[in-house]
């Protein structure tokens, strides 16, 4: 069975964003960093989160996610994405976000989901699991976003001088 990929992609400087508020390619890979340590306030879905071991290259962690306990490998491509590999979920193999770049050169952020054999399967059969999929990961890359906005002025502070690139 080939791989299946789902991608979504938001510009992390949409709506009206002021001028000294915007975030470039390096504050938004700080904030995927960030985020690959401390999911809790990204992803509304993570209650836990615990770093169990680092090697080069990444980390793994487990986290509490909708109720139940997921081991993931966490690999880092430096300035470029944060991968999450999920060994132990049968419908998802990873979880890949990725600084990108909008048609007009602004920084974005993609999520893609690679579906794994099950949940390819699952898709198939199930018409809703892939809206379901499809409500799931908008909201939290929405959710994401909305955190990465509201921690920057905290992190560069309004005169760090901060542009468009990714």
């Amino acid at each position: 069975m080939s791989a299946v990929t789902i991608s979504w992609t938001i510009a992390v400087n949409s709506g009206g964003v002021p001028e000294h508020e915007r975030l470039d390619a390096r504050g938004l890979w700080r904030e995927l960093l960030n985020k690959a340590e401390n999911p809790i306030p990204y992803v509304p879905a993570i209650t836990e989160c615990t770093v169990l071991d680092r090697f080069s290259g990444g980390f793994t962690r487990s986290i509490v996610r909708d109720g139940r306990t997921v081991f993931q490998r966490v690999e880092v491509v430096p300035g470029e994405s944060v991968v999450y590999r999920q060994p132990g979920d049968p419908e998802i193999e990873s979880i890949s976000n990725r600084v990108d770049v909008t048609e007009d050169g602004s920084p974005a952020l993609t999520i893609s989901v690679q579906l794994a054999p099950a949940g390819i399967e699952r898709a198939i059969r199930e018409s809703r699991f892939l809206e379901a999929a499809d409500a799931y990961f908008t909201d939290a890359l929405r959710a994401g976003i909305d955190e990465i906005r509201a921690a920057r002025p905290v992190l560069d502070g309004p005169s760090a001088g901060l542009t468009h690139a990714a």
